[in-house]
């Protein structure tokens, strides 16, 4: 009497890689889930596989899909590059277009963005006035007039 390897056995090594591919970093697990996903699919249609073609099946699944999707995968991370200004948000209103909540007067201000409030250099500007912003220095927007 034998041990006989089940389809969902196959489907569970799935998940757990699954779960190691959340838990680590790079992306190395998610290929090897493919494959015993794949793996256990084979052995639910054809429930007389061998150990040996399970074996196979799933080496050749998991290193096709790495072929397949590693590149496709690398792509959509330089697509979507990582937010270099995510800790940084200042640097991320450099360029932007603002208007003055209030008037500078004496080189600065305090306008309202977002959620938050930022003092504002610059030259006096009235109000209303449009602005970009050039610089950041911490909480201290340098300011110019928008063109």
């Amino acid at each position: 009497m034998g041990f006989t390897i089940l389809f969902w056995y196959w489907w569970a090594l799935a998940a757990v890689l699954l779960v190691l591919e959340m838990a680590l970093p790079g992306v190395v697990f998610l290929f090897l889930a493919i494959g015993a996903a794949a793996s256990g699919a084979f052995l639910l249609v054809a429930p007389g596989l061998s150990l040996e073609l399970q074996l196979f099946v799933f080496a050749v699944i998991s290193v096709a899909s790495a072929v397949v999707l590693r590149p496709t995968l690398k792509r959509l991370q330089r697509g979507r590059p990582a937010d270099a200004t995510l800790n940084a948000r200042g640097d991320s209103l450099i360029g932007k277009i603002i208007v003055l909540d209030a008037p500078i007067l004496g080189g600065q201000a305090r306008v309202k963005l977002g959620d938050g409030s930022w003092t504002v250099t610059g030259p006096d500007m009235a109000a209303g006035t449009r602005v970009r912003v050039a610089a950041v220095s911490g909480t201290e927007l340098r300011v110019e007039p928008a063109p």
